[in-house]
């Protein structure tokens, strides 16, 4: 990663105005993800002084500035208290503590990486992402369609909701990138979402409408899960094992969220 120029502003306009005016600027948050490119930049702008980092309680939601850290996601009480440890077990595996604390939340969603977990966890709750210039949109519409172009997310807002969610994944060493993930939640309606595939993480409707109808048919939801996906290869799996292990997966998930 390179870039010609550097500046730190110190609000969130004067930071927008740049990275709209210029379309070769890019947004420096944690850096980590960044790093995973040789892309040249003209501008990189540093938000460290936009007072991004905060996990804040209300009666209704969590929210999360986007750059808090994935590190801060795994430790913080207040996201521990919900959703059964959901979001920090999506993020406890990745690397190591340097990496995470180096890592920000904003920047693992905004970049739609197929191998960013936390981005599976977060499909599966009731979830709005807020942008400094669009306002907000779901999280879903966000990682189904790149709608949102140069522009700043600010923050994450979770609903609480009551019920039980679970995530679980496989992977080849416990500091690497997931070969699969999964995520499930029960609020009331069974959500499912299957990331590293290695595309980007996706909600399998079919096979939801299915778990939703008849709460006893795990073994058909989980094969059908698996037959409604596309697959990939890469250096950690192939596509027919990665669609191998997806029901086994989703079963063990939804077992424990309805059992």
């Amino acid at each position: 990663m390179r870039f010609d120029k550097f500046i730190r502003p110190d609000n969130l306009q004067t930071a927008l105005k740049y990275l709209q005016k210029d379309k070769d600027a890019v947004i420096l948050g944690g850096n980590t993800f960044l790093r995973l490119s040789e892309r040249k930049y003209t501008l990189g702008i540093d938000i460290s002084n936009l007072k991004l980092d905060y996990i804040k309680e209300s009666k209704e939601d969590i929210e999360i500035g986007a750059f808090t850290s994935l590190r801060t996601i795994e430790t913080d009480p207040i996201i521990n208290k919900y959703f059964s440890e959901l979001l920090p077990e999506s993020v406890k595996h990745l690397i190591g503590v340097q990496f995470r604390n180096n890592a920000t939340i904003g920047g693992a969603i905004y970049s739609r990486l197929g191998f960013s977990e936390i981005n599976t966890a977060l499909l599966v709750l009731d979830c709005e992402l807020e942008f400094e210039d669009h306002g907000r949109i779901s999280f879903n519409d966000f990682i189904s369609s790149p709608k949102i172009k140069r522009d700043i997310l600010t923050k994450i807002i979770v609903k609480k909701q009551k019920g039980k969610s679970t995530y679980t994944m496989m992977r080849n060493a416990n500091s690497d990138f997931s070969i699969l993930s999964v995520a499930v939640s029960n609020f009331g309606y069974i959500n499912i979402a299957v990331g590293n595939r290695p595309a980007l993480a996706k909600l399998p409707e079919k096979a939801m409408k299915l778990i939703n109808s008849d709460n006893s048919k795990l073994d058909e939801t989980a094969d059908l899960v698996a037959e409604e996906l596309s697959f990939g290869d890469d250096l950690r799996a192939k596509s027919s094992y990665r669609k191998l292990i997806t029901s086994v997966l989703v079963n063990r998930a939804l077992r424990k969220v309805l059992l």
